[in-house]
């Protein structure tokens, strides 16, 4: 497949030292451009039809049916695609067991108007996460239980970080993910829309399956260390909490997005939604 592409073998090539650069977070919101790494996460990209400015693989990727496949794809659709020896692919890459492709995409423009809501729709709303594994598994997580989006507050950690995006497993691209500098623009919109907002928070009087909901609503989970910030609190109609039986202090954030996401979504397949 090599014909198909043209060869970079030197560090200094403009292709190399901007992929690079997009590992750091500054970069990327100068240049408007992330990185996709595996082959699974750049088929995820292509069928969510982000614009791939450019790809670099090696020969790890062009041995392979499936890597093949790809090139293919890239060749169908465009893309200038850079072949570069294995040694210099390996310097560039992100993780411990590169698969040979390193794809650059486009940021997604996405806002509120993207959402689509229902009468029994469900948000995500994530606070200051600073972790980008449990960035990536909560957006993962919302979008296995049929959140109809995500959205993130300013100093959450990056969501185009490359880990936020493999712990995502590709579902970045699957479901709207929304950021905002302006929580109010968040409050402005669920109050518009008559959507529950349900803060989780260790010092929630009621537990989490005690609420009662009707119509839309958004979870809204902090960070690790501090929870969600005052705004949230303030302007929630239930704050709530999960029950902890043992002796831990508290559950890893992701896993209690997961807990909440979960069993709402199975309280309103089991419970008919009233209608006034």
């Amino acid at each position: 497949m090599k014909e198909m592409s043209k060869e970079i073998s030197s560090k200094s090539n403009h292709h190399i030292k901007l992929a690079k650069s997009l590992l750091n977070r500054k970069s990327r919101e100068k240049e408007q451009l992330f990185v996709v790494e595996g082959v699974r996460l750049v088929e995820e990209a292509i069928m969510a039809e982000i614009k791939i400015r450019f790809a670099l693989y090696s020969d790890k990727l062009a041995a392979s049916q499936r890597g093949q496949q790809l090139l293919k794809t890239f060749d169908q659709k465009g893309v200038d695609v850079f072949w570069v020896e294995e040694k210099l692919f390996r310097e560039l890459s992100d993780t411990e067991n590169p698969q040979g492709i390193f794809a650059v995409g486009e940021f997604m423009q996405r806002d509120l108007s993207c959402l689509i809501l229902k009468e029994n729709s469900m948000l995500l709303l994530i606070d200051g996460v600073q972790d980008p594994g449990n960035l990536g598994t909560m957006i993962r997580t919302a979008c296995a239980a049929g959140a109809a989006g995500v959205l993130l507050t300013k100093g959450t950690v990056d969501l185009f970080n490359p880990k936020v995006i493999r712990a995502s497993m590709g579902t970045i691209f699957q479901i709207p993910v929304i950021s905002t500098e302006s929580n109010e623009r968040f409050l402005s919109y669920f109050q518009k829309n008559k959507i529950q907002v349900l803060v989780a928070d260790a010092k929630g009087e009621k537990l989490y399956y005690q609420t009662e909901t009707q119509g839309p609503v958004v979870w809204v989970l902090g960070n690790e260390a501090n929870g969600p910030r005052d705004f949230f609190l303030d302007h929630a109609d239930e704050i709530v909490r999960i029950p902890l039986l043992g002796k831990a202090e508290s559950l890893n954030v992701a896993v209690a997005a997961g807990i909440l996401l979960f069993d709402h979504m199975r309280r309103r397949q089991e419970k008919p939604i009233l209608v006034n």
